[in-house]
């Protein structure tokens, strides 16, 4: 039996289009956390939002993503529809706020392009950008 894998992050829209065009930050972000015995948390209204976006690219990308080993995909559970509702209303994207909502569930950071989308949440402190 193998121990549970600790969720570090979450990967947003821009996260996981990054690493379909083959991002280096993303792809070493996985990496450290496979190493660490880490999670990234990969909302499914994020990897939806983002295979739309990267139609015309490599979708072989999205199964490496989703298949390995420190990924994590998660659906948002319906009873949280208030919270989505309230928190979509700061990040103004459903995919967005799936995100946010399990970054604070979850207390750790949203791994994103754009850190100004999180501002309103949590005071902005649930956020880990790159570029």
């Amino acid at each position: 039996m193998t121990d549970p894998r600790t969720v570090a992050i979450v990967l947003d829209t821009t996260a996981i289009t990054a690493w379909i065009r083959g991002s280096v930050a993303v792809g070493e972000l996985l990496i450290e956390i496979d190493a660490e015995h880490g999670a990234a948390l990969i909302p499914l209204a994020c990897l939806v939002e983002a295979a739309h976006k990267t139609a015309m690219l490599d979708p072989h990308r999205l199964d490496l993503l989703v298949d390995h080993p420190a990924t994590v995909l998660v659906a948002d559970d319906p009873e949280d529809w208030r919270s989505l509702a309230a928190i979509r209303a700061l990040v103004d994207r459903a995919d967005l706020a799936s995100a946010a909502l399990l970054s604070v569930d979850g207390e750790v950071d949203v791994f994103t392009q754009d850190a100004r989308w999180y501002a309103e949440v949590a005071g902005g402190s649930r956020v880990l950008e790159f570029e």
